[in-house]
């Protein structure tokens, strides 16, 4: 009898606990990031972006690169699009890439100046792209302590002009941990990049691009960031090259794997390179280090699914990065598929 009436006692106290711990469902819109300097995605990309349900499409149009002779920021790499039909049938956000290079040294006018520069050339392409009436802007900036006040006073400005659309900035696992210092951008939404977590360039790191353990490291308050936030995942890959112990560049898209091969010879997180040889159309040479990373299924889902139990907004987009054949073959759609559902 006294085993009864403790369970009678204990049982709502157990599902009031329960209730409290278990993170709330979250609505979420499916995304792709286009990354490329033209858009015309093959038949392969359309149809495995419609079939995940993707409804969203964030979409490069340049980058504001640091003139090397005048210092003074310019657009680079604007985008061309030659398949609008497929396009518009999707959300598209325009994407401008900034970077932090360019905005050291810029005064108030010099800013202005930037801003109108900015939202001028994204409207005109948007026009030409056909998706003049774009809803949302995303501004992509690795801003940092010497730079944050311009990014953001950057960032208020092209806001004050595109008052009838959302502005949104891409935020780096590392603002948000030390949100005290970063600051918090002026913008509507952040979209929190969960990749390039680690620094590539070190040769001890053991995967740059997405790490569990380096993911947990910078989350642990991610509830309490002031801003409603999306989230971006990897599916990219890359071969990290080291010289002499340095960094000395990436081979991109190279899917091939260096296991077995008699020029490569495996040493901890990589391979020595045993003979000069062409890899992914670039010549590596003997005594040089090779690091490849990868962004596994069963780590992004990890990463996602920790993700989603931290983020507190209720809605929720969360964007692949990014939408390219050679990238997308190294996944079934029940794998691509199982990422998304696991930010419900």
């Amino acid at each position: 009898m006294y085993r009864f009436f403790l369970l009678l006692v204990l049982l709502p106290v157990c599902c009031c606990t329960a209730c409290k711990t278990r993170p709330a469902p979250h609505t979420t819109e499916r995304a792709f990031y286009y990354w490329k300097s033209v858009f015309a995605p093959t038949d392969y990309e359309k149809q495995k972006a419609d079939s995940l349900g993707i409804t969203t499409v964030y979409l490069r149009l340049f980058d504001v690169v640091r003139n090397k002779r005048t210092g003074v920021p310019e657009p680079a790499a604007k985008l061309l699009v030659k398949d609008s039909a497929w396009l518009l049938k999707k959300k598209v956000v325009p994407v401008v890439f900034i970077t932090n290079e360019c905005l050291y040294q810029l005064d108030s006018a010099a800013i202005r100046q930037l801003g109108g520069h900015v939202t001028g050339l994204v409207s005109r392409l948007a026009e030409q792209g056909g998706f003049g009436n774009y809803k949302e802007l995303q501004i992509d900036c690795d801003w940092s302590a010497s730079t944050r006040d311009r990014y953001f006073d950057l960032l208020r400005l092209i806001k004050e002009i595109n008052k009838t659309q959302l502005l949104s900035a891409t935020i780096r696992l590392h603002q948000v941990k030390y949100k005290q210092s970063a600051g918090i951008p002026p913008v509507d939404r952040g979209l929190l990049m969960c990749y390039n977590m680690g620094d590539l360039q070190q040769v001890n790191v053991r995967n740059s691009i997405i790490d569990v353990q380096e993911f947990q490291r910078y989350v642990r308050q991610l509830s309490s960031y002031p801003l409603p936030l999306d989230a971006g995942l990897p599916l990219f890959s890359w071969i990290v090259i080291f010289d002499k112990g340095r960094f000395a560049g990436l081979i991109r898209n190279e899917t091939a794997s260096l296991e077995g091969r008699p020029a490569f010879r495996k040493s901890g997180w990589g391979y020595e390179v045993q003979k000069d040889t062409v890899l992914g159309g670039r010549l590596v040479k003997r005594g040089q280090f090779l690091r490849p990373e990868n962004s596994d299924f069963s780590t992004v889902k990890t990463v996602g699914k920790q993700l989603s139990e931290r983020i507190s907004n209720r809605e929720l987009r969360v964007a692949l990065y990014h939408l390219d054949s050679l990238t997308l073959n190294k996944y079934s759609f029940y794998e691509l598929e199982n990422i998304f559902n696991g930010l419900h």
